[in-house]
């Protein structure tokens, strides 16, 4: 049975491989605010042995591997996986903290927790601090330290003024400022240490050590626009996307953590940080391009790697339209000609072969295209996309060239929309897909060939 800590209580840790701390907040961004998660290996003198004891979201691994942050399950927001058995002898403590990236406190988040996990994921431990009356940007959640060779979990909740960078100066970590140094100093000193001098709040600083030069500039964010639009956090993929001017001009924002990757087509990229480096690259070799070539997609897909630093990828449709966003867990999707647009590094895309007669008939080609995996996959279209969800046995008939994309379980098959080919004609309906669930379908609300009909209907006829 989970204990629920007070602050000050400790817990031992059973002698496992491995456990994992969660840690949770809400809202999202408090104050219009990034929290982030950090972590400090520390010694007996309470300082970092170097810069990369120094966990956090530009530096997610530690060099000795004992400590990884990645993504956390609901509803902890992000995770801490230790490998206690691999932790060097030298480290005494790991301390683990949030911090705001601007300047506000923490009492503008409504909850806060930290959690103990085992190894199968089974929550050992919580402590969830007050944040109406926390002052600071900082907090010290809690700490893994090592009591007669046995390892134990602490609750801390201790305030610090300033935020990440005074913070990472205050264990140790060599902190170099970009802006002008203004006033600010730990409100309380950690357990069994001294205050330390005035800190200076940082909102872009490197950190720079043995392992070379630790970034602290984020990746920016644009926040909440007049569009509505707003970021999202995707618990398959580990990172924030935003679609902005929703409808017939999408834009789609990506915000990379450091060494993350993002596939799209060729000619899409709009804008990136210069943290991000693209490259050309053939997915599936020679007949995987040709068969993207011949359904309508681009021979070659950009690579967006964040090689140098976190950093942002804008990207956008070649056609007015919108962008729907499939957030894919161990699913896999067809997408029919035009509807591909971006995905991350761990979805795959291929081409697939259809039928003769899905060939034939569709009017689409005889090659789709196939995305599978776990992460996000980037849909454009002709105007704006409504999903349909099947549930088993439901069915739904849609003309085919309005299709986006659909579940790759479904049954699909095409057939005439109406019986006789006089009906056929006089509907403007011939061939359509049948479906059946259950899975989603995403269809486009306009259809680029009945534009160019209707819009050819005002054009000037060539002189004979």
């Amino acid at each position: 049975m989970s204990q629920e800590l007070q602050q000050g209580a400790n817990i031992l840790l059973p002698a496992v491989e491995s456990i994992t701390l969660g840690v949770g907040w809400e809202p999202e961004h408090p104050g219009g605010q990034d929290a982030d998660p950090s972590a400090f290996l520390l010694g007996q003198d309470e300082r970092v042995g170097g810069d990369e004891d120094f966990v956090f979201y530009n530096n997610p691994r530690s060099s000795c591997g004992s400590l990884q942050l990645s993504q956390g399950q609901a509803p902890d927001r992000q995770g801490f996986q230790i490998r206690l058995g691999t932790v060097p002898a030298r480290v005494h403590k790991i301390a683990f903290c949030l911090t705001l990236f601007g300047r506000v406190s923490l009492a503008a988040a409504s909850s806060l927790h930290i959690r103990v996990l085992d190894p199968e994921g089974q929550e050992l431990a919580s402590f969830r601090p007050p944040t109406s009356q926390m002052r600071d940007a900082a907090s010290i959640l809690g700490e893994v330290y090592r009591r007669n060779n046995q390892w134990k979990f602490r609750a801390v909740g201790q305030g610090f003024a300033g935020g990440l960078g005074p913070l990472a100066r205050n264990f140790g970590v060599d902190i170099a400022d970009d802006d002008p140094p203004s006033q600010a100093s730990p409100s309380q000193a950690p357990p069994n240490q001294a205050k330390t001098p005035p800190a200076t709040p940082v909102s872009r600083a490197s950190a720079v050590g043995a392992v070379g030069v630790l970034s602290m500039a984020k990746a920016p964010t644009t926040g909440v626009l007049p569009t509505g639009s707003q970021p999202v956090q995707s618990s398959v993929a580990g990172l924030t996307y935003e679609i902005l001017y929703r409808g017939a001009y999408a834009l789609a924002r990506v915000d990379l953590p450091a060494g993350r990757q993002l596939r799209a087509q060729s000619d899409a990229m709009v804008a990136m940080s210069p943290t991000v480096e693209v490259a050309g690259k053939m997915e599936g070799g020679i007949l995987g391009g040709l068969g993207r070539m011949v359904s309508g997609e681009s021979l070659f897909l950009q690579t967006l790697s964040a090689t140098r630093g976190a950093g942002s990828v804008y990207f956008a449709p070649s056609s007015p339209g919108d962008i729907a966003v499939v957030e894919l867990n161990n699913e896999a999707m067809i997408i029919q000609k035009d509807g591909f647009l971006a995905c991350t590094e761990e979805v795959q895309v291929n081409t697939q072969l259809q039928n003769l007669a899905q060939g034939l008939f569709s009017g689409e080609g005889f090659f789709v295209v196939g995305a599978e995996g776990r992460g996000l996959l980037f849909l454009e279209s002709y105007g704006a996309i409504h999903e349909f969800n099947l549930g088993p046995g439901e069915q739904k008939i849609v003309d085919n060239g309005y299709l986006v994309a659909w579940s790759k379980n479904m049954g699909y098959r095409l057939e005439a929309a109406n019986i006789g080919i006089v009906a056929a004609l006089t509907s403007g309906e011939a061939i359509v897909c049948r479906f059946t669930g259950p899975g989603k379908i995403l269809v486009q609300t306009r259809m680029a060939r009945q534009f160019g009909l209707w819009i050819s209907k005002f054009l000037p006829t060539p002189s004979s």
